[in-house]
């Protein structure tokens, strides 16, 4: 009988099925180093590393080009096919709807058939997330992330951006080259334990790397390491290579991948250093996350022996420094951590168990809460749930603590430091705090069941109380009032603000929406919009500061590898708000914002398409942003060639003349950030929304509206495409 068919005690042997055959579209060397590639010969990366020699293509890949080429004008006039239909279903829906009379609702405080139903029990259908399609593969984001509200304003002219832009490559091979995203499934030799020791540098050069590293590196998934533990181990390490754990080896790896990541890529040409140290960098680079795999896996990761979960978290740190592209990689890596965790007992509480020392459990406690704000964030980043919930743990947060204060050999731990005295941990304990709270907020928001407004409220009650209860020296102030204190402290502040804003969005986003028929929800209307106006302001600042030179240039990647979607939420919040108060003048109906907020809304998002303008080159959610604000602004302002009517001048449509720079207005950014919230936006008395949009108002035709004109005449048809939309 054929070994391939046949069964034994042991069960079924089976035959592993041959998968369909992917073009491959990266060079060789940048394929077997998980490299970005150009495409071209040689590819920058390859010039990069001094490897312009070795960058050569399949033939295959020549070809794949060569048929995408003939392909394209064929999938163009495809695509202007759909868009025909579309907009011919789009006319006949507008005809159909002159038909059917508008209908009353007396509760209301403001009409408009263009919103979802508020009833009581009512669940608007964007609530279900979002859902796209995309050859073999498909994709799921959560209601609440940016990119569902993007499609709420334009869903067409996000699909037509990615038919324009994916150019040749596939959606396979998008999902192959993502960073981590099979990143213990990679082809990656078995290595043993004297080769891993063999790939590890002279003392000297390892020696500077790891200072470099603990000086550098001021993050909270730092406290998960003990320094004063770590360097025992370290000095044994060096005495006695062959009996130091293979697992404890993977965060060895993983530092001096940092540094080296770091000089060669962040802060290029800010440290200059010599030219055997560059290829030693060069080298620890393309080879040292596949020694962390190798020892990950030598290891056993699923087995729980000590040093796991700080070795994957350490693997996780590598994944954040790539930026954007690295998002789908943590969230994949940090589910598995997290499981692994949770396997270990990380979820209870160190004092149940008396085989942990007192060492032992206050580092697990320190481990738990930044596994829990890896969760939520990198969750939030992909429009996902999270994993983690509190009704399943019991740790107890960690104390305000230096290293210092306790090592390995305590029997009791000490009191903790004073609520005043700023640490590293105190930093998480109080960041910890916020982002529990949001965590809840996330499960409010993306449950399947009736939204309860009394919750919400209950919810964020507890989101101002975790956040009121920081200490002075984290409250948020303008960067150009900080220059005497540390980029730690600075960036620490910026972390905590950035989290509150956060969670404030997406707990009143569709609180937002709803208050524009139900002035119930007002109170949402107003704190939403005013988190996202306020984030976009810290994102001015902040990119200020961050320029070459300025007093955050070196922190800059921590920065926006942290907070970077909050600012795309803000952008895309006040480009959906501001849409629809376009829409309202155009109808003649009320808009809950005045014509101060859109002033403000408009001025904020000039400074971030501006902010957003510089980082496309590098940034597929630059340009997405960039591309939205582009349309949104485009609507207020007038036809150049079609002035208005009984007028010798075109009439500018919500000209904001106020300050160019935050710190130019009487009410600098300080102010809207101390000042209570609301600071904007008050419901508008019917009895004004005449003189308001008088303000406000241009004769049909007068509003550009960018690339809309190659689809629809949006004058007639735009009311009716964004019923398509809510």
């Amino acid at each position: 009988m054929d070994m391939a068919t046949s069964t034994g005690s042991s069960g079924r042997l089976l035959t592993r099925a041959k998968g369909r055959d992917k073009p491959q579209l990266s060079c060789d060397f940048c394929r077997r180093r998980k490299l970005r590639c150009d495409r071209k010969q040689p590819c920058q990366s390859c010039i990069r590393l001094g490897q312009a020699s070795a960058c050569s293509f399949p033939f295959s890949q020549l070809s794949h080009s060569l048929n995408y080429a003939s392909g394209h004008n064929a999938d163009q006039s495809r695509f202007q096919e759909r868009v025909n239909h579309l907009e011919a279903l789009v006319r006949m829906l507008a005809e159909k709807q002159q038909d059917i009379p508008p209908v009353s609702t007396p509760d209301s405080t403001v009409t408009s058939n263009t919103y979802p139903n508020t009833e009581e029990g009512s669940m608007p259908e964007s609530d279900f997330g979002r859902m796209r399609l995309q050859k073999s593969m498909s994709s799921y984001v959560e209601s609440d992330h940016w990119k569902a509200i993007l499609e709420e304003i334009n869903d067409l002219k996000d699909m037509a951006n990615e038919e324009a832009t994916h150019g040749p490559e596939s959606s396979e091979e998008e999902a192959e080259r993502l960073p981590g995203a099979d990143l213990f499934f990679l082809d990656i030799y078995p290595a043993t334990k004297m080769e891993l020791i063999a790939a590890i540098p002279s003392r000297p050069i390892v020696d500077s790397m790891i200072a470099s590293y603990f000086k550098a590196v001021d993050m909270p998934i730092t406290l998960i390491i003990h320094r004063g533990v770590f360097f025992k181990q370290y000095e044994r390490f060096w005495q006695d290579p062959t009996s130091t754990p293979t697992m404890w080896m993977t965060m060895l790896f993983g530092m001096m991948f940092m540094v080296a990541y770091t000089a060669l890529y962040i802060n290029a040409g800010d440290n200059p250093v010599d030219e055997d140290t560059l290829l030693e960098y060069q080298s620890i680079v393309l080879t040292y996350r596949e020694k962390m795999i190798q020892c990950l896996r030598l290891a056993n990761y699923m087995k729980g022996i000590p040093h796991t979960i700080e070795a994957l978290l350490t693997l996780l740190l590598t994944e954040y420094a790539q930026g954007e592209e690295a998002q789908q990689g943590c969230w994949q890596l940090i589910g598995t951590i997290i499981r692994v965790a949770l396997k270990m007992g990380y979820h209870r509480d160190g004092s149940h168990f008396p085989e942990l020392s007192p060492f032992e459990a206050e580092m697990r406690r320190r481990t738990w809460y930044m596994l829990i704000q890896f969760d939520i964030a990198t969750a939030s980043q992909v429009g996902l749930p999270r994993t983690i919930k509190e009704s399943q743990c019991d740790t107890a947060e960690p104390r305000n603590l230096l290293d210092d204060d306790f090592d390995d050999t305590i029997t009791v731990l000490p009191p903790a430091r004073p609520f005043n005295e700023h640490t590293l941990t105190q930093f998480l304990i109080h960041k910890s705090r916020i982002v529990t709270v949001y965590g809840m907020i996330c499960d409010f928001t993306t449950s399947t069941k009736q939204r309860d407004y009394d919750e919400a409220i209950r919810l964020d009650t507890l989101l101002s109380t975790a956040f009121n209860q920081k200490p002075p020296v984290l409250e948020i102030k303008p960067l150009h009032r900080s220059i005497m204190d540390g980029t730690e402290l600075i960036t620490r502040r910026l972390y905590i603000a950035m989290s509150f804003y956060h969670a404030q969005m997406t707990l009143h986003r569709k609180f937002m929406i709803l208050a524009k028929t139900n002035s119930k929800y007002n109170a949402s209307y107003s704190t939403c919009l005013n988190a996202a106006y306020l984030a976009l302001q810290l994102q001015v600042d902040l990119f200020e500061h961050t320029q070459p030179g300025r007093m955050l240039y070196a922190d800059r990647w921590k920065i926006y590898a942290l907070i970077q979607s909050e600012f795309l939420l803000a952008t895309i919040i006040l480009c959906y708000n501001l849409d629809d108060d376009i829409a309202n003048v155009r109808r003649g109906t009320p808009s809950l914002s005045t014509s101060e907020m859109m002033a403000r809304m408009i001025a904020a998002l000039q400074s971030a398409r501006d902010i957003w303008g510089k980082q496309q080159g590098i940034s597929k959610e630059a340009r997405t942003a960039v591309k939205a604000i582009n349309v949104v602004l485009a609507k207020t302002q007038p036809r150049a060639h079609c002035p208005p009517a009984n007028s010798r001048s075109t009439i500018p449509v919500w000209t904001y003349s106020g300050p160019s720079s935050p710190h130019d207005s009487v009410q600098t950014q300080e102010d809207l950030v101390a000042a209570p919230m609301p600071v904007v936006v008050e419901p508008m008395p019917k009895s004004s929304v005449g003189g308001q949009l008088d303000m406000v108002a241009a004769e049909q035709g007068q509003f550009s509206e960018g690339p809309w004109n190659e689809f629809f005449d949006l004058d007639e048809e735009w009311d009716a495409w964004m019923q398509l939309q809510v």
